[in-house]
């Protein structure tokens, strides 16, 4: 019993002498100091005051796409009632693949004052993509016109007239 009493007490001994605030040190690391000289001044390009185009107009490098069809579930004619009077077509439909961008192209009034607008789909002609039709919404600004009437055509199907005094 002696014993046992012995060796709890230097064990206490003992660990009351160890320091327990001292930790085990963790390297540090210094941090070079690196100082950067200009070696080339860049002049900020001016902005341009032009609104940047809107992704459904055709862009330069389409003909490397593949056209496919799009798909309107709904079409509509709108018109805001300002001086000139503006024209809107608001398009709602589908795209073959989430890969297709929707293009729209709005040609001048031809000689009998029809508008007849192409709604057409671009894809990468590599690209794999998943068979699910993509949603799209869309407002067409189709601007100003002069006076007179006119009949609008989306892919051949007529959509509706408008006229401007």
């Amino acid at each position: 019993m002696k014993e046992r009493l012995l060796l709890i007490a230097s064990f206490l001994f003992l660990t009351g002498c160890a320091n327990i605030t001292e930790r085990p040190t963790t390297p540090t690391t210094t941090i070079p100091t690196v100082r950067l000289a200009p070696t080339n001044v860049v002049e900020e390009l001016p902005v341009a005051d032009e609104t940047p185009r809107p992704s459904f107009l055709p862009q330069p490098g389409d003909s490397k796409l593949t056209r496919a069809s799009a798909f309107a579930e709904s079409v509509d004619l709108l018109s805001a009632e300002s001086d000139p009077i503006q024209i809107m077509l608001h398009i709602s439909g589908y795209l073959p693949t989430p890969c297709h961008e929707l293009r729209v192209y709005v040609p001048p009034p031809d000689d009998e004052n029809n508008i007849i607008v192409e709604m057409y789909s671009v894809a990468e002609p590599e690209v794999i993509c998943a068979q699910v039709l993509r949603a799209f919404d869309v407002t067409i600004e189709m601007g100003n016109y002069p006076k007179g009437g006119y009949l609008i055509w989306v892919n051949d199907d007529p959509i509706g007239n408008f006229n401007t005094q």
